[in-house]
């Protein structure tokens, strides 16, 4: 579908600097990168962040459930020196403040993490007029399907797991139920990629996007195989890669 594929800032550039944080985001638009990915969750007084676990205790100092937390609590977390002193204070962003930063300059990759937050997502992404430059994707069908008859025109990603590649069966349920939700791509972890399967995908105008590509080789293995996206933690590697 392309000749070259899009790459992909998995969580910002989160190789090097604090996931799903501003200072993330930043870094990113400073590569040439086509896109950034990005996650959503709702926290327990109706705030959209962008986390990508469950719960804080991974990335910032605190602890909890995000959807047991309120906003005024999460503000107050530090979600840097996990990664490095360096990014000491660096906070949980709320969605509309990623998505005010990155402002239409890179094509923002956005996943729901939870179903019920969809129609939310949507008529933020319209408030700021975020529409033609936010891409959805989810693991739940149901999200890219409520998405899609809220919006009709929006660009949406089915993401599977690690079972759709365990055979080529599951592979072929996997891209039917992405046609039956509206998708326009899937995206899946590159062990469930085979030749095959980018071309079975491209004869159902399917876009085929793979995470976490994180080193050459790999991202070299990718790009052979004729997929459209590659996300990485380290995109600095895979455009070099693409640069040759």
């Amino acid at each position: 579908m392309r000749t070259k594929p899009m790459v992909i800032a998995h969580r910002g550039f989160s190789g090097r600097y604090p996931e799903n944080t501003l200072r993330s985001f930043r870094e990113a638009l400073n590569l040439p990168v086509d896109a950034i990915e990005l996650d959503v969750r709702r926290t327990k007084d109706g705030v959209l962040i962008v986390i990508h676990d469950e719960t804080v205790d991974r990335t910032t100092d605190g602890k909890g459930r995000v959807r047991d937390l309120t906003w005024s609590e999460i503000q107050k977390l530090d979600a840097g020196s996990w990664k490095g002193s360096e990014f000491a204070g660096e906070r949980i962003p709320r969605l509309e403040e990623a998505l005010e930063l990155i402002n239409g300059q890179k094509v923002v990759f956005l996943e729901i993490k939870e179903p019920d937050t969809t129609e939310q997502i949507v008529e933020t992404l319209r408030q700021i007029d975020a529409l033609s430059w936010v891409k959805i994707g989810s693991f739940h069908s149901q999200a890219i399907a409520t998405a899609k008859k809220l919006v009709p025109e929006i660009s949406s990603s089915l993401i599977g797991g690690a079972k759709v590649g365990t055979s080529d069966e599951a592979f072929a349920n996997f891209v039917k139920e992405a046609l039956h939700c509206g998708a326009n791509s899937i995206t899946v972890n590159y062990p469930a990629l085979t030749p095959e399967r980018v071309h079975y995908c491209h004869q159902r105008c399917l876009f085929v996007g793979t995470w976490t590509v994180n080193d050459a080789e790999l991202a070299e293995r990718m790009i052979a195989m004729g997929v459209d996206a590659i996300a990485s933690d380290y995109p600095d590697v895979v455009l070099k890669v693409l640069q040759g």
